[in-house]
């Protein structure tokens, strides 16, 4: 009896190579799986700041007089405007990431019936050439592998 009283409880030498081996096996991955979680969370919280950045942009540029718009592609600069504020095209620094801008303003053509004649009934189609401007706005980034958002809105001629 006294020597079962006197006996030490021990861990062996295999029992901590087990341990080691099942602990190994979990940490791993979960591991791996925390630094893609931080990746992806970095690069989605560029994407959302860099769609606000452009929201911002398209609404100064809907803010904007029509006839200021310039038609055709804009890129890296400063476009003036007589009683609003200039619309910045400039490059930025985003997070790790050179975002570059560039605006596309076209005409679009605007055609409606909206005149009945009188003699046969008929709704009269007009159609205005320069009544409304398709404007586009994109953000580009990335070296490795590009990216891009791009926001579309109209503009009348009102």
């Amino acid at each position: 009896m006294l020597a079962i009283r006197n006996r030490q409880a021990a861990v062996s030498l295999v029992e901590v190579l087990i341990a080691l081996a099942i602990l190994s096996t979990l940490a791993l991955p979960m591991l791996m799986f925390l630094v893609e979680y931080s990746r992806g969370s970095s690069q989605l919280g560029d994407y959302y700041q860099i769609l606000n950045i452009v929201e911002e942009k398209l609404d100064t540029a809907l803010a904007m007089n029509f006839v200021d718009l310039p038609t055709g592609e804009t890129d890296g600069k400063l476009v003036e405007a007589e009683n609003s504020r200039p619309l910045d095209l400039r490059p930025a620094q985003v997070g790790h990431e050179i975002v570059k801008f560039r605006m596309r303003a076209e005409m679009v053509t605007v055609e409606f019936a909206a005149m009945k004649d009188a003699t046969s009934g008929q709704l009269q189609r007009a159609r205005v050439e320069d009544g409304m401007k398709r404007i586009e706005i994109t953000a580009e980034w990335g070296d490795k592998k590009k990216h891009n958002i791009s926001l579309i809105a109209y503009k009348a001629n009102l």
